[in-house]
């Protein structure tokens, strides 16, 4: 008979072991933290999210990012799709480490925080690690302009 951690701690046994049965997705602190992932929107975070769940111990440079497999966890339009991975790349987040060929392979991208280990068949003459540091904002104006004077239809700007 098998028993679980709860029922070892709660019987006084330790196991020094102690294993995870899932898999799970992580970004580090220090990339959710940093000025460059508040200003993305909010298609290129969930991007970056799915990208980290494909993350094993050495498959950074390998993800992969295409219109069928996206689908499934909320992107609606390869337009969509498009705009976040170029909003991560401009920001910092991801590297395309191979462009889509002719024969239907899709492209490929390595998340910038972690090192790339199999880099055979890879692009990586441009590839900076932790790039998302660089990165700076262009101050683009949030407000909206007021439409009329009376604030009909207007919004408040902060």
């Amino acid at each position: 008979m098998t028993t679980d951690r709860t029922e070892q701690i709660r019987r006084g046994q330790s196991s020094n072991k102690t294993s995870t049965k899932h898999p799970y997705a992580a970004i580090e602190h220090r990339v959710i933290d940093a000025p460059a992932f508040a200003d993305l929107k909010l298609s290129a975070q969930l991007l970056l999210l799915l990208l980290a769940r494909q993350l094993t111990k050495d498959n950074n440079g390998h993800l992969q990012a295409s219109f069928a497999w996206c689908k499934k966890y909320g992107f609606g339009s390869e337009h969509t799709l498009r705009n976040a991975i170029a909003e991560l790349i401009s920001h910092g987040f991801i590297y395309r480490t191979r462009s889509h060929g002719a024969n239907g392979a899709w492209a490929r991208y390595a998340v910038t925080w972690l090192p790339i280990k199999q880099r055979d068949g890879l692009f990586l003459s441009g590839f900076v690690s932790c790039a998302w540091r660089n990165w700076e904002s262009t101050e683009k104006s949030n407000r909206q302009k007021l439409l009329d004077d009376s604030c009909i239809n207007c919004s408040f700007t902060a």
